[in-house]
């Protein structure tokens, strides 16, 4: 039934008239697309039902001090989540132009090469955290008070450091198989983990083991499906890409890198300017007042989340086509993306908008009492970033992150103040409205106008001279 209506939704979206090459790889193109956000989402669906079932019983379990020392050690190594400094998109990247160019050299040596990086980044993290760990008492770090949870703050924080320095190494088949546009394969990889760390968890509670133990059943289990993934990708499906040293490549190693270093600066940036809106809350009104901002806030991000899902499978995809010169392809593909996200974040958006009160009643009680501008400013916000974020997908996918950096630095700086400003003026409403205004003055008005000038220069290359179009991918770097 799902894989029906993920074809209906193919069969709808990317109908086409004619037959010639250039439209049959476009229609692969869309049919990969579309299959990668179908299972991608399902894959993030249940993970995220399997944590709306075990979060209730983990802390019925563990009691608050150790549920909490659980949810605060995520915490801080979701904060790390930039460790691999970029290279992974640098990865992605690199495959999708080489596939794209029918290059399996260059993607035999981006593989080999993007797995070294990683393989030592991981090694560097793994290193660095157990030359200090016995020099930090943990338990103190984390100020906890019970012997019980004393005792495994350590070991804790421990196992998942581990698993996630080992999936900083594995991380490549994920990003050879986006830049393949086969990121189907990681999503069902990803969903058989998300079961089997649910169920882990669930045998973990009956045979009551300690917090360690179901770390590495949480957290482990997502690890050992993409282990396997690694041994069935690398070992049956694509024997050819098995990474191996004769394949690493300095010249290859040093484009990663620079690539992923530019990725890296960016998702900094914008981290940092999305990521403020509670802290300044809790600064100027204080922190009493952050869940009625952060509560709504988080029930529409579910919409940018899931939107993000979909359009994510288009980003190698755009390389792929860009650097075969389908130019035509991308321009209609942009808009068609730009459009369809645009009408379901409205949708679901302008639903939210209706029943949030009541959803918010439901989960967390009558606590929470958000005003109805505040729930507008959140809603126009939520489409303003799925739009964004569609045409963000574009720009990354030809490599076009050295003007992405400069614009995100200028509306980091603009919107922070901006913030300020309108919370000191209308309170914590002012801040979605914030958001909105220099997002669209700063950002998306400027990507706009590049994306617009990129590819009409994309396709005067394309009739004129075929072989620039690789070159013109890369225009902001000069």
């Amino acid at each position: 039934m799902i894989l029906l209506t993920i074809q209906r939704l193919r069969n709808l979206l990317f109908s086409r008239r004619s037959s010639s090459d250039d439209n049959t790889r476009g229609a692969e193109r869309e049919r990969r697309a579309v299959t990668t956000g179908g299972i991608s989402a399902l894959a993030r669906i249940v993970q995220l039902g399997a944590s709306f079932v075990t979060v209730p019983l983990t802390l019925r379990y563990l009691g608050n001090e150790r549920f909490g020392l659980w949810m605060t050690i995520s915490s801080v190594l979701a904060m790390a989540a930039f460790a691999d400094f970029g290279v992974g998109n640098g990865v992605l990247n690199t495959v999708a132009s080489a596939f794209g160019r029918d290059d399996a050299e260059g993607i035999r040596k981006a593989v080999s090469s993007g797995f070294a990086l990683l393989g030592t980044i991981a090694a560097l993290l793994l290193l660095l955290f157990f030359s200090i760990y016995g020099f930090v008492s943990w338990a103190d770090f984390f100020r906890v008070s019970s012997l019980q949870a004393r005792a495994e703050a350590g070991p804790a924080l421990a196992v998942f450091a581990v698993c996630f320095a080992l999936n900083i190494a594995m991380d490549v088949v994920q990003r050879v198989q986006l830049g393949l546009q086969q990121g189907y394969r990681y999503g069902l990889w990803q969903l058989t983990g998300s079961c089997a760390g649910f169920i882990g968890v669930i045998c973990g509670m009956w045979l009551h083991m300690g917090l360690p133990m179901l770390i590495v059943a949480i957290a482990g289990a997502p690890l050992l499906a993409t282990a396997l993934n690694v041994v069935h990708f690398f070992g049956y499906v694509r024997p050819d890409l098995r990474p191996n040293a004769e394949d690493v490549s300095i010249n290859t190693i040093v484009q990663i890198g620079k690539l992923g270093g530019l990725f890296f600066v960016l998702q900094l940036v914008v981290a940092v300017s999305f990521s403020a809106d509670n802290l300044i809350i809790a600064r100027v009104l204080g922190a009493i007042n952050v869940p009625e901002y952060s509560v709504p806030q988080r029930i529409f991000a579910v919409v940018a989340m899931v939107s993000g899902m979909l359009v994510a499978p288009l980003w190698p995809a755009y390389g792929e086509a860009t650097s075969r010169g389908d130019i035509a392809w991308v321009r209609r593909t942009l808009a068609r993306s730009i459009v369809l996200v645009l009408a379901i974040s409205s949708a679901f958006a302008l639903l939210l908008l209706l029943f949030s009160r009541e959803l918010i009643l439901w989960w967390v009680g009558p606590r929470i009492h958000p005003t109805f501008p505040l729930l507008l400013g959140l809603a126009v916000w939520t489409v303003v970033t799925c739009c964004g974020d569609a045409l963000s997908v574009f720009l990354n996918g030809i490599s076009i992150v050295r003007f992405q950096v400069a614009v995100a630095a200028v509306f980091g700086f603009g919107c922070l103040a901006t913030k300020v400003f309108f919370i000191h003026q209308f309170g914590i409403t002012g801040i979605p409205w914030a958001t909105v205004l220099t997002y669209l003055m700063l950002s998306a008005g400027p990507c706009v106008w590049y994306a617009s000038l990129l590819l009409k220069r994309l396709k005067q290359d394309v009739h004129t001279a075929p072989d620039k179009v690789i070159s013109a991918r890369n225009v902001d770097s000069a």
